[in-house]
């Protein structure tokens, strides 16, 4: 999959979002300083405006750990301006996961105020009130052969979803697809925890996902969170809470089986470029005539060699002639692999189930009561390996 490079925070960003703090530091700079700093921090201790000077002078000089220190002393003595100063700051050092855990600590431990937050400042950390969906599902025309649970765990990634599920809608080959969204399901960001390394790829704390999976009428799962690089595996689509809707379609296509038309790193390619596992979109030398088989093709198709598979010194071939949205995301969807995301639709139970990959995370804690509550579900969804592993 090709990523664009992203940047985080812009300059203009920066700009706008930290003007208060300049402001903050020109009214400060206008006030007398006491000479003697330890005698000034303990007086921080007990009042609030000498910890708001301290941490100014400390903004000033480009000390942010100090600052946000005082910030955080003059928040917990009740300044709410030092409160949001001490999250703005957090956040541009170490991240909107950091600061929501941070503040969440202080809120159960009863420094902060939960009613010193502003609502908008608790949703863009995604430290929600409930769990009452924010954005409602879509139901395809064609039907639902294919359902997948939206989560979110920060307003960043309702809005996205929002703006994604318009696009899906707007586009004239994906909603002839019967995949359904069920209502998006919000998590708070410290429990999800995914990362926002956007070098590497999304992880999160999946596991506390237990309960949605083991209730939930769907078969894949799709993650809005953080800012690492998209993926899917096991069941779970995985997106940064800036993705466009190129992205989420690449992704999707994994869902049904298809592979990327570039070079793999080792350990992906010996599991995709093996003899005899059939794809959608790619073919071993080795494998055309079951390829035409699978596919129930009257004639070989042209092949062209990509880089998919040279980590293991194979040749693999894609089944059409031009790039495409497997080589780099932002290109088009082919007709012909649109109509095998079609035929793939039509036999839902080959695709592996997130159910599947949560039984492999019960098994891993030696939960066996979890390990067959998940096992069942991925058999009632037709899932034949779940099935085996099921049988005495």
């Amino acid at each position: 999959m090709s990523m664009k490079s992203l940047e985080l925070i812009t300059p203009y960003y920066l700009k706008s979002r930290f003007t208060g703090f300049f402001a903050f530091l020109l009214l400060s700079a206008c006030q007398p300083q006491a000479p003697d700093q330890s005698e000034l921090m303990k007086q921080a201790r007990h009042e609030p405006a000498i910890a708001m000077q301290l941490a100014a002078e400390r903004l000033a000089r480009g000390e942010y750990d100090a600052a946000l220190e005082w910030f955080r002393q003059a928040a917990s003595l009740g300044n709410v301006a030092a409160l949001e100063h001490a999250l703005q700051l957090q956040q541009r050092q170490q991240g909107k996961l950091a600061t929501a855990v941070w503040l969440q600590q202080q809120i159960n431990a009863g420094t902060v105020d939960a009613g010193a937050v502003k609502p908008e400042q608790r949703s863009e950390l995604g430290l929600w009130p409930d769990n009452t969906p924010v954005v409602s599902g879509l139901t395809s025309a064609a039907g639902c052969a294919l359902s997948l649970q939206p989560v979110v765990t920060q307003q960043a990634g309702v809005n996205t979803w929002q703006q994604l599920l318009q696009l899906w809608q707007q586009d004239r080959q994906l909603a002839q697809l019967p995949v359904c969204f069920l209502p998006l399901h919000r998590v708070d960001s410290p429990t999800l925890a995914c990362s926002e390394d956007s070098s590497t790829l999304l992880q999160c704390n999946y596991p506390v996902l237990d309960a949605l999976v083991a209730e939930g009428s769907f078969s894949q799962l799709v993650v809005i969170a953080g800012r690492g690089k998209a993926s899917y595996n096991n069941g779970i689509l995985q997106l940064p809470d800036n993705a466009d809707i190129a992205l989420l379609r690449h992704e999707f296509m994994h869902i049904l089986g298809f592979i990327d038309e570039y070079a793999l790193a080792h350990p992906t390619a010996a599991e995709v470029c093996r003899p005899g596992k059939i794809h959608p979109n790619l073919v071993l030398v080795t494998d055309v005539e079951a390829y035409v088989q699978r596919w129930n093709l009257t004639k070989t198709p042209a092949l062209t060699a990509v880089d998919t598979c040279q980590a293991v010194n194979m040749q693999a071939y894609r089944v059409i002639a031009e790039d495409n949205v497997m080589r780099f995301y932002e290109l088009p969807l082919p007709d012909h692999y649109f109509q095998l995301m079609q035929h793939m639709l039509h036999q839902p139970e080959e695709l592996m189930p997130v159910q599947y990959y949560f039984a492999y995370l019960a098994r891993q804690r030696q939960d066996w009561q979890k390990w067959q509550q998940f096992m069942q579900q991925a058999s009632m969804l037709g899932y034949a390996e779940a099935a085996q592993a099921l049988a005495p």
